[in-house]
């Protein structure tokens, strides 16, 4: 199985090495980044989809199936840590002494319980304004972890507030299946996959963009918040104790039974 991972490795960067030179070099004016793609994002981007934030509209929209690729990448991540350090089913359903420890101290948790609401809520700030300020989904998503993760840091796992593991793991999955959702939509409609303009809603095809830009942003934050919340759960986890839980929860419940 090695040899096989090492093949793959080794394939994937003969591959990469031959393919490269052929790349255009990096601020090349003859590309078509630098010669007639840029200058029609900046142009057409307001009358396209009625949305003033060009970086939105060339993420979402424009390149849209870079940044569902990139979405993807990141609930695989997610996954992909869940899966190497070794945290797959079956689920803790009862926490252990660590859960209950906290990093913090009544100042802390103090101060704690003042940000946190104002960060989820500039979180969602971000998130929805981003069509006409800096921000966005993975932004908004980002923001939304951490608050989250800094109740966990402070009061401990086992605080009885935000998502567990398994929620964690639904949540970057459904965030990455909302962004794929409405894609099939449009192709459900007899469009291009991804074509926000062919939205069946009772609004013009520049305000249909800017609502499939929202609702991908959307998916996009959902998946981030889940992938970051999940990462920490498991590097914050000890494997020993998690089995230690997992075995005296069994034996209490066949002692029950008994």
């Amino acid at each position: 199985m090695r040899s096989l991972s090492w093949i793959a490795v080794l394939f994937t960067g003969v591959v990469l090495f031959y393919t490269a030179p052929s790349l255009p070099p990096i601020g090349d004016p003859e590309s078509p980044a630098s010669s007639h793609v840029s200058p029609y994002y900046i142009e057409n981007s307001v009358s396209d989809m009625a949305t003033p934030n060009l970086v939105t509209t060339v993420v979402t929209d424009y390149r849209g199936y870079d940044t569902l690729g990139e979405t993807t990448v990141i609930m695989t991540a997610g996954l992909a840590c869940l899966l190497i350090l070794g945290f797959w089913t079956p689920m803790r359903r009862h926490p252990t002494e660590t859960d209950r420890l906290s990093f913090g101290s009544p100042v802390l948790d103090a101060a704690a319980r003042l940000l946190v609401p104002y960060i989820l809520l500039f979180a969602l700030y971000v998130l929805f304004h981003g069509h006409h300020s800096p921000g966005g989904g993975f932004q908004g998503g980002t923001l939304l972890a951490a608050g989250v993760i800094l109740v966990r840091l402070v009061r401990g796992r086992d605080c009885g507030w935000g998502v567990d593991r398994e929620q964690a793991v639904r949540l970057a999955c459904s965030g990455a299946f909302l962004y794929y959702a409405v894609g099939l939509i449009t192709m459900l409609m007899g469009h291009l996959f991804l074509d926000y303009s062919k939205l069946p809603l009772p609004l013009t095809a520049a305000m249909r963009r800017n609502m499939g830009i929202l609702g991908v942003e959307i998916g996009v934050t959902v998946a981030v918040a889940g992938t970051m919340i999940l990462i920490f759960d498991c590097l914050h986890a000890t494997p020993h104790e998690d089995r230690e839980a997992e075995v005296s929860a069994e034996r209490a419940g066949a002692e029950g039974h008994t």
